[in-house]
């Protein structure tokens, strides 16, 4: 039922927002609605798109992302803040290991999308190629979207791409999904996995399924771990920045391959292994129950401890 009620208030509040939105970022930009709203991928791919691009993220962000989880927050418990998640971790330190994590698991995640792109290999060539389309329009758009040339406009890029993702989408996946999915599974692992491969799928791009959905468990596990949902957000902005500073000094583009895929695959395994080596930290120093750490104090009948599901 909260599911049900999460999501029709998430559907509603994303319609009325994204008419206001649009309308405000269509008049900004000197278009006007039906223009916008006739324009494909490959139009908004266009670099001098990218002022629209940015404004549609902003209208998604309290749109889909922020304005749902916090009022069904509010609606569902006296202190909608503990509810979603956004409360003091109980050791500071779980912050900085949030940190570590997610730097550590950047290997990870491209290992995960070199794989994932060999199974897409494996597909009918029809099917490969809606694909690569799907693939192309989508970093089409985030290219125009992160091609900054000065510092000042690096740091709104870093806000754009990397602070209201990490914060709408830990809010709405982690702090609300996650904590209804564990609820109907009756089990701490089969929602934080599932909640991830949602998390992936959400993002409607086939060739990065694999590799989001590593990151949904990795920042899952962060959030369960830490009973905060301070340390995922900022694993998630970590990560995003790592992204960001990559693409801006030129290390990496959006369609870079890997030079030897033997070292890539030996570099992405040990980067896995130590992913894995660090929650396992996390795990071991955590204190985390559920009642105390999901649900804001509200008892509800759920194994306490992850490691030992139902």
């Amino acid at each position: 039922m909260q599911l049900m009620i999460f999501g029709g208030l998430t559907l509603g509040l994303f319609l009325i927002s994204s008419l206001i939105g649009t309308s405000i970022v269509a008049r900004i930009n000197h278009i006007n609605v039906m223009q916008l709203t006739a324009m494909g991928a490959e139009d908004l791919g266009r670099p001098e798109m990218a002022g629209l691009l940015k404004g549609l993220m902003v209208v998604q962000f309290f749109g889909l992302f922020l304005l749902p989880p916090l009022i069904f927050a509010y609606l569902a418990d006296p202190r909608p803040l503990a509810f979603a998640g956004l409360k003091t971790p109980q050791k500071k330190s779980f912050l900085l290991m949030g940190v570590i994590v997610m730097a550590a698991a950047y290997f990870t995640v491209e290992f995960l999308g070199m794989i994932n792109e060999a199974i897409v290999h494996l597909l009918p060539k029809t099917t490969q190629d809606w694909i690569n389309r799907g693939e192309s329009d989508a970093n089409n758009m985030l290219q125009s979207i992160l091609s900054v040339r000065n510092p000042a406009e690096l740091l709104k890029t870093i806000i754009l791409v990397g602070a209201l993702p990490a914060i709408g989408e830990e809010l709405f996946f982690r702090g609300i999904l996650q904590k209804l999915f564990i609820q109907i599974f009756k089990s701490p692992w089969k929602g934080i996995i599932f909640t991830g491969f949602l998390f992936s799928a959400f993002h409607m791009q086939f060739m990065g399924l694999l590799p989001r959905m590593a990151l949904g468990i990795i920042l899952g596990c962060l959030y369960w771990y830490s009973g905060s949902l301070y340390t995922s957000i900022l694993g998630h902005f970590t990560y995003n920045t790592i992204n960001v500073f990559l693409i801006y000094f030129k290390i990496e583009d959006l369609d870079s391959k890997p030079g030897s895929v033997a070292v890539f695959s030996i570099v992405g395994l040990v980067s896995a292994a130590l992913v894995i080596f660090l929650l396992n930290i996390l795990r071991k120093k955590s204190t985390s129950r559920y009642p105390s750490s999901f649900s804001g104090g509200d008892e509800i009948s759920l194994p306490e401890d992850p490691d030992h599901p139902v």
